[in-house]
């Protein structure tokens, strides 16, 4: 499908304008980013969270008679604290778009991580657009390591989409702050589909082998949208999430979004997010950190983007975070993209 059709169906679709809500939102700078855009784009955020509560849960030992008593930290350390994000993506032709990204987190006390990406987006034919990306990741624990993906998503219609993807990771044994060697294989499987003028839904299934020296496990993870755009210039979208994995660990993680335009250059985002699992107290690997059994979080997010130009979208965010860790915190983000 050309750039110029895709344009014109979301333009005269209104569930495709849902699938739009669901699925590209500009202010992520997680996940996956798998479109190809008609401009080349500059994109800056800046995040910062800040602890309302912040207490260590009890230790948790591996073994008993003559180990030393350890104080485990709480899962939530993995959070950033700081993280400053430049993206960059370039539009090479009317089929080709280069991307790169610099991300800065200062995860806490000890650990520092720098990231950078590489992406290629190029069009393959009228309805297929294919991807290569390649990431080096450094942590200030001293240990490096590196990612690389290729996939291709296909739009057989106007209403459907299909789209796979791999990706491999590695990193070597000097990184014992986290386990030492590790490396992982990771495919997905995604669809996309139109039921009405205003509903859509999507399916996803990613499957994750990793082998490590500390840990070596599976998983597998479910996830199902159902998106319905309203004629109050409303979407909302319901999410279902099952992950599981050989180590014990079981979760569930519903969540419920609502985006509502108040104007031509206004969008409000309303998310709520809750997470329960399972698990036998295990850990991936890093040193004093482990995934507690019976964990429940919930998430409140609201967003607000603003047109300035047809040029410039800025946007801020709010998170709070509490769960059963008494752990508390509150993420703030502000960014600004800039399209030429």
């Amino acid at each position: 499908m050309s750039q110029v059709r895709r344009l014109h169906t979301c333009l005269l679709l209104p569930a495709a304008c849902c699938l739009w809500l669901a699925g590209a939102d500009r202010a992520v700078a997680q996940g996956y980013d798998d479109t190809f855009e008609m401009k080349s784009k500059l994109k800056v955020e800046l995040q910062y969270t800040d602890y309302a509560e912040y207490e260590y849960p009890e230790p948790i030992l591996f073994s008993y008679g003559g180990s030393p008593y350890t104080q485990n930290d709480p899962y939530i350390v993995n959070f950033p604290e700081k993280r400053y994000l430049l993206k960059y993506s370039h539009l090479v032709g009317p089929e080709s778009q280069l991307g790169i990204r610099f991300q800065f987190s200062d995860i806490k006390a000890d650990c520092d991580q720098y990231f950078l990406e590489g992406k290629i987006t190029q069009t393959l034919g009228e309805a297929t657009t294919g991807f290569l990306s390649a990431m080096v990741l450094y942590d200030t624990r001293e240990y490096s390591s590196v990612q690389g993906g290729v996939g291709a998503m296909w739009e057989p219609t106007p209403m459907t989409s299909l789209q796979g993807d791999v990706q491999y990771y590695y990193r070597g044994s000097e990184a014992t702050a986290v386990g030492g060697k590790m490396g992982t294989l990771n495919l997905r499987t995604k669809i996309r589909q139109v039921l009405t003028l205003s509903t859509a839904i999507q399916g996803e299934y990613t499957y994750y082998n990793a082998d490590g020296d500390a840990v070596s496990f599976t998983s597998h993870t479910a996830a199902v949208w159902l998106s319905q755009f309203l004629p109050t210039q409303t979407a909302v979208h319901a999410l279902l999430r099952y992950y599981t994995n050989s180590l014990g660990i079981r979760s569930f993680s519903p969540s419920l979004e609502v985006a509502q335009i108040l104007g031509w250059s206004t969008t409000v985002w309303l998310k709520f997010r809750y997470y329960t699992n399972e698990s036998d107290n295990v850990s991936f690997g890093e040193a004093g950190v482990i995934v507690p059994d019976g964990l429940i979080s919930r998430t409140y997010t609201i967003q607000v983007n603003q047109d300035v130009t047809s040029d410039v979208l800025v946007y801020g965010k709010y998170r709070y975070y509490d769960s059963s860790l008494s752990v508390a915190m509150n993420t703030y983000m502000l960014g600004v993209v800039y399209a030429f």
